[in-house]
């Protein structure tokens, strides 16, 4: 597995961040599945500041991030970043709305769908409520996995019943990082598939947590919204994670003004 060689990436601490929209990631997945029914399976990782600062700390999250088909920046800061970088086309590509957008677009190309991940009956309610919004929309199977790590013999079944389903995307929702090493883990098992990591959106899109509001979203404020509701949960993640981004932003920034103040020397 490795990323899709049709799309352009620019590297933040190291990681490499897709420059792509939700249109491309629509063509992207098409390209994939076309044909690709003994390809080994892929998969996509929708990605924000709290994930990059994860990857940068573990390295298996690291490796997960260059084994995937795609990296999108699912977080206003890093569109903006890729924006700075001169990234042309690069558009932010959030989990939560990709949901819809690639199963509004598979619908005419007959993909089908598997759920797998959130609390109990979380999975088939967003199936449900998905069928209901989206006319047409093929559901191959739903699932919601144990919370812990799954014996040989129940990752067997697993990939059985996923492929007997003859599911072409997985949408995962298990949370970061814990996600993103599942798809890199399983993927690999399930030919011709694109699994999708959404996490919060089986939980979003099912109405059981509210989405930030528009404007807080254009501001890259989603982060503030979701600590205001949730504060003894997040406020320690968020008390980490946006001093070390805003760390790796600064050092991203100064060895660009670096390398462009030697090679303008080198030049003279």
């Amino acid at each position: 597995m490795s990323h899709d060689p049709a799309v352009p990436r620019f590297r933040f601490a190291g990681i490499g961040i897709s420059v792509i929209d939700m249109p491309g990631l629509v063509r992207t997945i098409a390209r994939r599945l076309d044909g690709a029914h003994t390809v080994p399976g892929s998969f996509v990782v929708f990605r924000d500041a709290h994930g990059i600062v994860r990857a940068t700390e573990d390295p298996r999250l690291r490796a997960a991030h260059e084994a995937a088909l795609l990296v999108c920046p699912d977080g206003r800061p890093l569109y903006w970043l890729g924006r700075l970088r001169g990234a042309a086309g690069i558009g932010q590509v959030p989990g939560i709305e990709a949901v819809e957008a690639v199963c509004r677009a598979g619908v005419a190309r007959g993909w089908r769908h598997y759920f797998l991940g959130g609390g109990e009956g979380v999975a088939a309610q967003l199936a449900a409520t998905l069928s209901a919004r989206i006319p047409g929309l093929v559901v191959a199977g739903v699932e919601t996995p144990p919370f812990r790590p799954l014996d040989a013999a129940e990752v067997a079944a697993m990939h059985e019943r996923i492929r007997r389903s003859s599911a072409q995307i997985i949408w995962i929702g298990l949370g970061t990082p814990k996600q993103e090493l599942f798809m890199a883990e399983h993927a690999p098992f399930l030919p011709g598939t694109v699994a999708m990591g959404v996490g919060a959106a089986f939980d979003v899109l099912t109405g059981r947590v509210p989405r930030a509001p528009r404007a807080l979203q254009v501001l890259g404020l989603e982060w503030a919204y979701r600590l205001a509701r949730e504060p003894r949960r997040l406020a320690a993640r968020y008390g980490h994670t946006i001093p070390r981004f805003l760390v790796l932003a600064l050092r991203e920034s100064w060895r660009g003004r670096r390398t462009t103040v030697l090679a303008s020397a080198a030049s003279e």
